[in-house]
């Protein structure tokens, strides 16, 4: 026995051509001439695949598939609905109601075969039907009306909800029609321009939203509609729709790719900074019908971009003055040591007065060595410090170092040993900045290891032999792995002198930082509270020009030389 097939169709011409092309193909047909009479023959005849007419008497087509889906004995059925009219308004409702499938009448008998088979072969359990009267025509178009007011009571329910979501928006919401004019403004967008809701509709959007707004409104609607059409072309032709991207991979069409800032002007005359988006909106067959335009509040942004902006110029200001006052100082300063340089050579002076003229000198320098430390810094935030190359010796650069903070660690009664590795490669760099570097470091060593104590400066190849690296150990006091983080920032130990501790000013730390990645290399701390420090750095090895070709791609022009 054929699978059996149900032809619902108020054509007795159309009914009876479907019945022979399936009958020639071994199918078992049974027919029905209207809607209520189709619902009936499935609860009597159980059949395998159903074949529905769309404009039947008594109930049309969607509304027999609609109540056959609904019911789950019956929904495993597969659906075909049928139609003379080839609109995509009735594929789409066809669709919607449950149908398995869409054809339009007129078509090649193989075809309608080919999909009746696809179907089929998917297996279905068979409906296991409650014997008895297939329901009365009173009983089905009871049900109809009841499937029918569950629909508009979910449809009213889901519009009430999206509504009363719109309403109470924070941002502004309005859409536009394809001829640019207000349909729907939610309350946030009324409270902007200072109007009720249904007072905005029915208006062009340039007088809804004022001339600014309105053209940028404007122009990101024309970018999504250019988008959207964009879009559809690459995937007609396959070609890319933008750089970068495939009609797969293209931003979601129908959106503008931008937002806009903007002004919304209130008829009270007040004025709110907003971002615009837009987005389009479609019909249920996907065709363009207007566009959603959000209107977000930027108020907040807006001051607090101010506010940056307040405090970037204050901090520029400020930098300023600190240069200005900074380089001023320096001229006199430099005179004045030097003044009390050639005095400690040429006075008479008794102990007493070369001990005040020594002290005088020695804090001039370390004054001076401050402001240069300032200046230099701020030239390398600027990117207009230069590097002064020259091939350099790490055994010599070392024992430049030392011999100069050398006084100091005798003053403290510290041991300053070196370690330097055998037979280290020369490398480029600048001798003044490493120099000033090791110093920085080595001062803070001496700085805050009590006396008795011990420094050691290293220089040994880094584990993979591409850098040099060198170390400053101590055996002081420690640093606290909280203050790890900003200990290299400018003034970044200041807090800490303050709390009772007695630090620097942290400018040689933030130069030694910058001095060393200017070269391309890598500073940092290891400390243990109680037992010492270790500050680290590395320079990478190499010819001056191979450190001058890899320094292009990290520092400005002005920083090279």
């Amino acid at each position: 026995m054929g699978r059996k097939i149900l032809v619902a169709d108020d054509s007795a011409v159309a009914a009876a051509m479907l019945s022979n092309v399936l009958k020639s193909r071994g199918y078992d047909v049974v027919r029905a001439s209207d809607g209520i009479e189709a619902v009936q023959q499935v609860y009597r005849e159980s059949p395998d695949l159903i074949l529905l007419d769309i404009f039947m008497p008594r109930m049309n087509g969607y509304q027999a598939c609609r109540l056959l889906k609904d019911d789950p004995a019956v929904a495993p059925i597969p659906v075909i609905i049928l139609t003379g009219s080839d609109s995509r308004s009735a594929e789409f409702w066809s669709l919607q109601t449950g149908a398995d499938a869409f054809m339009t009448k007129g078509f090649d008998p193989a075809e309608l075969v080919a999909a009746v088979e696809r179907l089929l072969a998917t297996p279905t359990p068979h409906p296991a039907l409650p014997a008895g009267q297939p329901p009365g025509p009173e009983e089905i178009l009871s049900k109809v009306s009841v499937l029918m007011d569950r629909e508009l009571y979910s449809t009213t329910v889901e519009r009430t909800e999206l509504q009363t979501i719109l309403q109470n928006l924070a941002d502004g919401i309005l859409t536009l029609d394809m001829q640019r004019r207000v349909t729907r403004a939610n309350r946030a967008l009324g409270q902007m321009l200072g109007a009720g809701e249904m007072e905005l509709a029915g208006r062009p959007y340039r007088e809804v939203l004022g001339e600014a707004a309105g053209d940028a409104t404007f122009e990101l609607f024309e970018q999504a509609l250019a988008g959207q059409n964009e879009t559809v072309a690459a995937l007609i032709t396959g070609t890319p729709v933008a750089a970068g991207f495939t009609p797969a991979t293209a931003p979601v069409k129908g959106m503008a790719t931008e937002t806009r800032d903007s002004e919304l002007h209130s008829r009270a005359g007040g004025t709110t900074p907003v971002a615009i988006n837009v987005a389009l909106l479609h019909d249920y067959l996907g065709e363009t019908v207007g566009c959603v335009c959000v209107f977000q509040d930027i108020t907040r942004r807006k001051e607090i971009e101010a506010l940056y902006e307040q405090l970037h110029a204050l901090d520029k200001a400020k930098e300023d003055l600190t240069h200005m006052i900074v380089h001023d100082l320096r001229t006199p300063l430099t005179s004045v040591i030097a003044g009390m340089q050639t005095l400690e050579m040429v006075g008479d002076l008794n102990e007493e007065q070369q001990e005040m003229a020594s002290i005088a000198i020695s804090g001039g320098e370390s004054l001076l060595s401050m402001i240069n430390d300032l200046l230099d810094i701020s030239k390398l935030e600027a990117g207009s410090l230069k590097l002064e190359y020259a091939e350099l010796s790490p055994e010599e650069l070392v024992a430049r170092a030392v011999g100069q903070v050398a006084p100091l660690a005798q003053n403290k009664n510290l041991a300053l040993t070196q370690e330097v590795a055998p037979e280290l490669p020369a490398f480029a760099g600048d001798e003044d900045k490493l120099r000033r570097t090791l110093v920085n470091l080595l001062g803070n060593a001496i700085k805050f290891t009590p006396e008795g104590g011990t420094i050691t400066v290293a220089a040994r190849r880094s584990d993979d032999g591409t850098e040099l690296l060198f170390a400053v150990r101590d055996t002081g006091e420690g640093i606290p792995p909280e203050a790890f983080a900003h200990i290299f920032e400018k003034f970044g130990q200041v807090e800490s002198r303050r709390a009772g501790r007695k630090m620097s000013t942290g400018l040689g730390l933030t130069f030694s930082k910058m001095a060393v990645e200017a070269h391309g290399g890598r500073i940092w701390v290891e400390s243990t509270l109680g037992q010492g420090s270790t500050f680290s750095f590395t320079v990478p090895l190499g010819g001056r020009d191979d450190r001058i070709e890899a320094l292009g791609s990290l520092l400005p022009s002005t920083c090279m030389s």
